[in-house]
């Protein structure tokens, strides 16, 4: 069993440890199918150094990166050995160099730069929560297909072995008839500052649109349609 007391590793610890776990080890020949794409990412945090690691694993590196804080971008970039750095968004939305960008910020801007990005034609993955509701969705949907791009969302769970297997097995009727599924998913964040983005409602924290949309997500997975309502 393990200690009760010990201090849980934060997701930046964890995924170094796991990268470092694979390193040297060969990566799958076949594992990218389509013409390489020239990525840029938005934002320098946890998940822009998971982009840029995972894609160092396969060989491949971000072409570009755009931060709002310039030095931390600069840092980044040098850290990866990535070749742009845009002192503007506005200035990576204009490079035709740059085929998809990945927004990794936190969900309450990601409207905002979903809205330019998709605009100036790129294909773009952005970070769960896609945008804080479905009017904001509906907006950069209609913006993607006006400009005929590709617009995702980063929900990792529906990409991983084990819920694909799920449903691969629900399909083929291994289940029977479901009639309820339960969820449980949590993470561990310090309690305490009421100013961070995890609690701060200014900034569209919350347990629900930071970590929810993975049981949700996953438990559309085992529904045959879209539910009209969500009773909290």
């Amino acid at each position: 069993m393990a200690d009760s007391k010990q201090a849980p590793i934060d997701a930046a610890a964890a995924a170094k440890a796991a990268f470092a776990s694979v390193q040297d080890k060969p990566f799958p020949d076949d594992i990218f199918t389509a013409p390489e794409l020239h990525w840029a990412v938005i934002g320098c945090g946890v998940i822009a150094n998971q982009m840029a690691q995972s894609l160092a694993l396969a060989g491949r590196k971000l072409a570009g990166v755009a931060n709002r804080t310039l030095s931390k971008a600069q840092a980044f970039a040098e850290q990866y050995g990535i070749e742009k750095v845009y002192d503007t968004v506005e200035d990576l939305y204009a490079d035709p160099g740059i085929d998809a960008v990945y927004i990794t910020t936190p969900h309450n801007t990601h409207i905002t730069y979903l809205r330019a990005a998709l605009a100036a034609g790129k294909h773009v993955l952005c970070e769960k929560a896609i945008t804080l509701n479905s009017a904001e969705l509906d907006e950069a949907r209609a913006i993607a297909a006006e400009h005929n791009v590709v617009l995702m969302d980063a929900t990792t769970v529906l990409h991983m072995p084990l819920y694909q297997e799920l449903r691969r097995r629900m399909d083929a009727g291994e289940f029977g008839r479901m009639n309820l599924a339960q969820l449980n998913f949590g993470s561990y964040k310090e309690y305490g500052d009421l100013t961070n983005r995890f609690y701060n409602r200014n900034l569209a924290g919350g347990a629900m649109l930071d970590i929810g949309v993975y049981a949700l997500s996953v438990m559309r997975l085992f529904m045959a349609s879209q539910p009209a309502e969500v009773v909290s």
